[in-house]
């Protein structure tokens, strides 16, 4: 799988990277923040897109709705975050095919966003 990760905390796309790449063989391209996801997914296919929420630049939410709405992509979106009430929960769930809590368990990523992906 083609997976874009837009997360602005070092370690967490270092540990992201070598899950999803190292333990279950997917491609990973990653970038620091939302407006550089928008600029990727103009030239380039993904199977799926992980969206931080927190981020500078673009946030998770304001990227997942260009994406939508200007680029009118219908690639699934993922959003990792630990923001968790259910306020959020339902605008990550308007935007995107689900939510991925942090801290998440790296042996297990892989599987979660399959899961996620299965769902939709």
């Amino acid at each position: 799988m083609n997976i874009l990760l837009a997360e602005d905390d070092t370690n967490i796309a270092t540990i992201a990277r070598l899950a999803l790449e190292k333990l279950s063989g997917h491609d990973l391209t990653w970038v620091d923040n939302g407006q550089k996801a928008i600029e990727l997914l103009k030239s380039n296919s993904f199977d799926v897109v992980l969206l931080d929420e927190m981020m500078p630049e673009k946030n998770g939410l304001s990227a997942a709705q260009e994406i939508r709405e200007v680029l009118q992509l219908k690639v699934p979106i993922i959003f990792l975050s630990a923001k968790s009430h259910s306020d959020d929960v339902d605008n990550f769930m308007k935007w995107g095919q689900g939510h991925i809590a942090k801290p998440f368990d790296p042996k297990n990523l892989s599987q979660l966003i399959l899961d996620i992906l299965q769902k939709t």
